[in-house]
This record gives C-alpha cells, sequence and structure tokens, in this order.
C-alpha cells in the first residue's frame, strides 16, 4: 500500500499554503497558526472546522480546554492563541497525537499544550469551569463523548460541529440525555455547529 504524500493533499485543500504550510489567519486575534501537513484531520478546508474556528475567541480566553479527536491539532492550537489557559488535547489516534505535538512545536505553544489517548490521563480541577470542543461526525461523536467519562462535578461550555442538519433530531435527543442544554446554533451550508453547556451536577451517561 503506498503512503500518502500529506503535502500534496494539503497544498490542494488547505487554505494560505504556501512553503510547505498551511497559514491559518486568526483575524480577531490578529494571530497566524502555522501548521504542517500531516495524519490529522483540520486543515480549515471542512466546514465543520471553520464553524468552531469562529467561537474560539468568543468562549475560550482563560478557560481550561478540552479537545476531544484533536487531529491536526488545528483547534487546540487555535484555542491557546485566542488565549485559552491550558489545552488538554485527546485523541486515540497515535499519528494524530504526533501531528498535533508536531504543530505545537511549530508554533511554540507546548507549555500550554497536554496530550493524551483519553481524559482520565489528565487531572482536571474540578471547581473550574472547562470548555470542550469536538469537531466529529456524529457516528464518531456519541462514542467519543460517552467514552471520556466526565465528572459529574465539571461545569462545562461544550463546542460542537460536525452535525448535519439532517441529524438535527437524532442529535438533539442525545444531548438531552447526556444533559446539555443549547445556548446557540450556527450553520455552515449542510453543518451544524452547537454551543452547550452542562452544569456540575450533570451526569453523561
Amino acid at each position: 500500500m503506498n503512503s500518502v504524500d500529506w503535502e500534496e493533499q494539503w497544498a490542494l485543500h488547505a487554505p494560505g499554503f504556501k512553503d510547505g504550510l498551511a497559514h491559518i489567519s486568526l483575524e480577531q486575534e490578529k494571530k497566524t497558526l502555522l501548521l504542517t501537513p500531516g495524519a490529522g484531520f483540520g486543515d480549515l478546508s471542512h466546514p465543520t472546522t471553520r464553524l468552531l474556528m469562529q467561537l474560539l475567541p468568543t468562549y475560550v480566553k482563560g478557560k481550561n480546554v478540552i479537545d476531544i479527536g484533536c487531529g491536526s491539532g488545528i483547534l487546540s492550537l487555535a484555542a491557546l492563541l485566542c488565549g485559552a489557559k491550558h489545552v488538554f488535547a485527546i485523541d486515540i489516534d497515535e499519528e494524530a497525537l504526533l501531528h498535533t505535538e508536531k504543530n505545537a512545536r511549530l508554533n511554540e505553544l507546548q507549555q500550554g499544550l497536554s496530550l493524551g489517548k483519553n481524559l482520565q490521563e489528565f487531572s482536571l480541577n474540578q471547581r473550574e469551569h472547562h470548555v470542550v470542543m469536538m469537531n466529529m461526525i456524529l457516528s464518531e461523536q456519541i462514542p467519543a463523548w460517552e467514552t471520556q467519562k466526565f465528572s459529574s462535578s465539571l461545569s462545562l461550555t461544550i463546542l460542537s460541529s460536525g452535525i448535519l442538519k439532517v441529524q438535527k433530531k437524532i442529535y438533539r435527543d442525545r444531548t438531552d440525555q447526556w444533559l446539555w442544554t443549547q445556548a446557540k446554533e450556527h450553520h455552515e451550508g449542510e453543518w451544524i455547529a452547537g454551543v452547550y453547556t452542562r452544569s456540575s451536577f450533570g451526569d453523561n451517561s
């Protein structure tokens, strides 16, 4: 099986790609995030990623952020550039974690980042409010959320993207089970991103 030429793939799809890197502009912060091509999902070419990127300046400043399915690290690192206190980046794919780590070094953001395959690898301050990011399709989101086993004492804001408009009812039924309360909804084409809250007495089972 031939290996994937990631630089070729990113050059075709990633916005602002030049000199072997994707240059992602964070206009509100007047900063640029650099991403090296690799196996992790997230080069800003997909609507789901763009939707979440638009939410970061409003919700992550001064917060501890948990990125479930960090992929290339685009959202984790963008959150740090938007003023996040610390980011816990999670992915079950070792290649994605390596890709995120490489991009963190490229942007000199290693100090604000912790990497792991599941939430249980981190010691979270249960007294602090955390922001959770999930940018993945419905069939991936459900097991990803339910596997993480968030403590019921942890209050959360959840930034979720990757749901199709035709799946809205199915997804709302599921988020009701998780005791999420929807605050906002954003759209690009057929895709939906939502902002939800879960109070500290919630239970994700």
